[in-house]
């Protein structure tokens, strides 16, 4: 006989295994797929009102002339990819109106809204991939109002009467691989939002910016091309702590790319600014890393600094512009270090700014002046540079400034001092033209190059006239130069000037 215990507990038992069940039974249940058209779903808004959660709708070749409003997690694609599968949306605002989370919607060309091709309002985890939003009034592809978290891959954004696509107060999304070109306005457009990643977007012949975000933070934009826009390749407003690596902006009617208006700790990385009116320019903004990125071949300059203060230049390449390689204007406390600048107007140019280091860099072959220094530039300090064979002046200065760091100056090719103690600085200094400045410690040999052994008139290459040189050092009309001394015993001879020639003679047999 069973206790009444046991069969008091036996019923809630069953119960809760029927409950347990019924909900596995419920998550288990397959989702439909649904085709348009088909009896009963002849437009693709049919197809979502009948469509349960979680259900995939494939949408056959056609013209769709309607506007879909998404309510529901869904899958909304085209069977055969928007070259087939078209979404007219004459007369309507917008073409795709997404509002929830976790819907995907790929393969069509979005067209004719009034408004926007392809909408996001609040929705969270959507994938919006492989479809054409064009020709539409305001923009294509719109994310806006807490849109979060969202992925757009390999859309094509063009010809819409503003922005290609516009991200608004939406964060941690992705852009990748999508073609964004002859929008009215901006390419991408991101408007306080943060943490977007963009990578891989070709961004081109929009008629203002290729990028253009304002009061945006941490976003990361890698491997861009931005190029051939209206105004600037890549412009930031009012946005720190963004990270911009191996973008090419080229051919932009004004900057590749342009930091202005308190842009403050951002890190530009091998990205490429050539072929644009002006590569690089930072306006009001502060504590930016600049490392390794080139900026040729501009009609107004490489690198522009202006009312910009505390900012690194490290590596930086500026060379072939009009005008300077990198000027400073108004800006103070920068560091620029290692930056090669090549065959500019001026190398190096500062107007009106002070208490900037300038160590390491090279000028050469620029067509007025390697480092300039003038307008009330002072206490700013040089040193380690090297300035070769520039047109009007290796170093020019009108200010009061420190062209050494103490005990080693800068090299200079038209120095024509000794070295008596034999130490690679030269024993007599080095005025700077225009002004009171002297480097007191100028380098005998290119810093951060060793010299070549037999090369004594530093022209990298050995030849005849440093034979020459070498007899002149031996019989005591020149000074000593270690350099000269290729045979290693410490002094310079006539054995020295004939290993010179045989180094010649094999290097040319």
């Amino acid at each position: 006989m069973k206790s009444k215990r046991n069969g008091f507990w036996n019923i809630p038992v069953f119960a809760l295994l029927f409950a347990i069940l019924a909900v596995i039974s419920i998550g288990c249940a397959s989702a439909d797929t649904i085709y348009v058209p088909e009896e009963g779903n002849q437009t693709i808004q049919q197809a979502v009102n009948n469509a349960s959660e979680g259900d995939t709708i494939i949408v056959r070749d056609g013209t769709y002339t309607e506007n879909v409003d998404v309510n529901k997690r869904l899958t909304i694609k085209s069977e055969n990819g928007s070259a087939c599968c078209f979404v007219d949306a004459t007369g309507k605002s917008y073409g795709f109106v997404v509002t929830v989370d976790y819907v995907n919607i790929t393969g069509f060309t979005v067209t004719n809204a009034s408004s926007v091709g392809v909408y996001l309002g609040g929705a969270w985890y959507c994938n919006i991939s492989d479809n054409t939003a064009s020709d539409n009034g305001y923009c294509g592809i719109w994310l806006y109002s807490s849109s979060n978290n969202n992925m757009l891959i390999n859309n094509n954004a063009s010809n819409n009467g503003d922005d290609g696509i516009y991200i608004h107060s939406s964060n941690n999304n992705t852009l990748t691989d999508n073609t964004i070109n002859n929008n009215s306005d901006d390419g991408i457009y991101i408007y306080y939002s943060n943490n977007t990643t963009l990578t891989e977007n070709t961004v081109d012949y929009n008629g203002d910016d290729g990028v253009y975000m304002e009061h945006s933070d941490s976003n990361r934009l890698t491997n861009n091309n931005p190029s051939n826009n209206g105004n600037d390749g890549i412009y930031l407003r009012s946005s720190d702590y963004n990270t911009l690596t191996n973008n090419i902006a080229s051919k932009n009617r004004f900057h590749g790319i342009y930091l202005e208006y308190w842009c403050n700790n951002n890190t530009l990385i091998g990205n490429n600014a050539s072929n644009n009116y002006e590569g690089i320019m930072l306006s009001f903004s502060s504590n930016n890393n600049l490392t390794n990125n080139t900026a040729n071949n501009n009609d107004c300059g490489g690198v522009h600094l202006d009312s910009s203060d505390s900012n690194t230049f490290i590596g930086n390449n500026a060379s072939n512009n009009n005008n300077d390689g990198i000027c400073l204007y108004g800006s103070s406390n920068n560091a620029l270090t290692s930056n090669i600048i090549l065959d500019n107007d001026h190398g190096i140019y500062l107007h009106q700014s002070c208490n900037n280091r300038i160590t390491s860099n090279t000028a050469d072959s620029n067509n007025d002046d390697g480092i300039r220094l003038q307008w009330s530039s002072n206490n700013n300090i040089l040193y380690h540079n090297n300035l070769i064979n520039n047109t009007n002046y290796n170093a020019y200065d009108d200010g009061i400034n420190q062209w050494d760091s103490g005990s080693e100056g800068n090299y200079y090719s038209d120095y024509t001092g000794t070295d008596l103690d034999d130490d690679g600085i030269g024993t007599d200094p080095y005025p700077i033209h225009d002004g009171s400045s002297i480097d007191r410690f100028p380098l005998m040999h290119p810093w951060g190059k060793p010299p070549l052994k037999g090369d004594l008139d530093d022209d990298d290459k050995i030849t005849s006239t440093d034979a020459a040189i070498a007899l002149q050092i031996a019989v005591g009309s020149r000074p000593f130069d270690d350099a000269a001394d290729v045979s290693g015993d410490g002094r310079v001879s006539s054995l020295d000037a004939l290993m010179i020639l045989q180094k010649i003679t094999l290097k040319n047999y």
